[in-house]
């Protein structure tokens, strides 16, 4: 890729979306533009190398976001807007829906009409569903949940408009991301930021079931040079899981999070609440992939990434969890979601 190639990235103040930006700047590219509605990110976030290139806007306003693609007229996207709450997404289908696929149809098309390069569209393990594990890239989509069903129609879509309107693209397949700049506030999403705020608020932490879900967690810094590799074209036409290798039962997360943040894991307060409606057990990726493709590797890890994460909790503080309340309800919710 050129350094002047025109990049947009979406949800440029979010957790992931604002340490991309900043690697791209710092790589040298030097029109990086982003665009973020602030509803799960930060304008903290925003670095101040990046904040001449932001854009305030909600691109699941369709006439909105074709006047920003209109304007950069972008030759590479990094799609990472999205309200990504997979278990709650049970319980706010229409605001996934329109803030998911609509969302990203309506920067897509408009970037196919002025000449787009290549999509980088971040989707989701959700979309392998619940089947033999660790997934590979080679298994069906089978999601299990409206969040997951969204991404898995969203990288449909990309393949078959790629083939027909002939964009680059590549798909990247995260899974459960941590550390600087994530969210501490939202109740329904990112255990790690919970269990930090929920232990800076002096409050018990909670676990779905019996915490023997199986996770492997991904440090932000191990991932993020991965992602800027996804410039080139080795990548292009692929899906890749991008993500830890080694995966730990969430007991387990409890007990270094809790270490992390200098609380005795055996005395801090914990409840086990009733199982999320259809939550997967055993959810893990393969990484074989990002490390012969984009060279991923785990030179941070797990222990040193919380406890990073943990140190940049503490200087934040104590946060008030967000106030935005889930559209439909029954008793399969979790009751502290109420």
């Amino acid at each position: 890729m050129d350094t002047s190639d025109k990049i947009l990235v979406t949800g440029s103040a979010g957790f992931m979306g604002s340490h991309i930006v900043d690697a791209l700047i710092k790589a040298g590219y030097t029109e990086v533009y982003g665009v973020d509605d602030l509803s799960g990110g930060n304008l903290e976030n925003v670095s101040a190398e990046a904040i001449k290139g932001f854009t305030q806007a909600d691109i699941s306003e369709r006439y909105v976001a074709e006047d920003i693609v209109f304007d950069i007229k972008p030759d590479v996207i990094f799609h990472l807007a999205a309200n990504a709450r997979e278990g709650a997404s049970f319980f706010q289908p229409k605001d996934i829906v329109h803030r998911n696929y609509l969302a990203y149809i309506n920067i897509l098309e408009p970037a196919i009409k002025y000449g787009l390069d290549k999509m980088i569209l971040f989707s989701s393990m959700s979309v392998y569903g619940e089947q033999a594990y660790p997934f590979s890239e080679d298994q069906e989509r089978k999601p299990v949940d409206i969040y997951g069903a969204n991404k898995a129609i969203m990288e449909h879509t990309t393949e078959m408009l790629s083939r027909v309107h002939e964009f680059r693209y590549t798909i990247l397949r995260p899974h459960n991301c941590y550390g600087e700049r994530q969210s501490l506030r939202d109740p329904y999403r990112n255990v790690i930021g919970i269990f930090m705020n929920r232990i800076m608020r002096g409050e018990p932490l909670y676990i779905y079931g019996d915490g023997e879900q199986m996770r492997a967690f991904s440090y932000i810094e191990d991932s993020l040079p991965c992602y800027v590799r996804c410039l080139g074209n080795e990548s292009d036409g692929e899906i890749i899981n991008i993500g830890g290798k080694q995966p730990h039962s969430v007991n387990i997360l409890r007990r270094q999070v809790c270490n992390a943040m200098d609380a005795d894991p055996d005395e801090y307060p914990t409840q086990h609440l009733p199982e999320r409606p259809h939550e997967v057990k055993m959810a893990w990726s393969t990484a074989q992939k990002s490390e012969t493709m984009l060279g991923y590797d785990e030179n941070v890890g797990m222990a040193e990434g919380i406890k990073r994460m943990a140190e940049w909790a503490t200087k934040k503080g104590p946060q008030e969890w967000s106030e935005e309340k889930l559209t439909l309800w029954n008793e399969k919710a979790p009751g502290i979601w109420k």
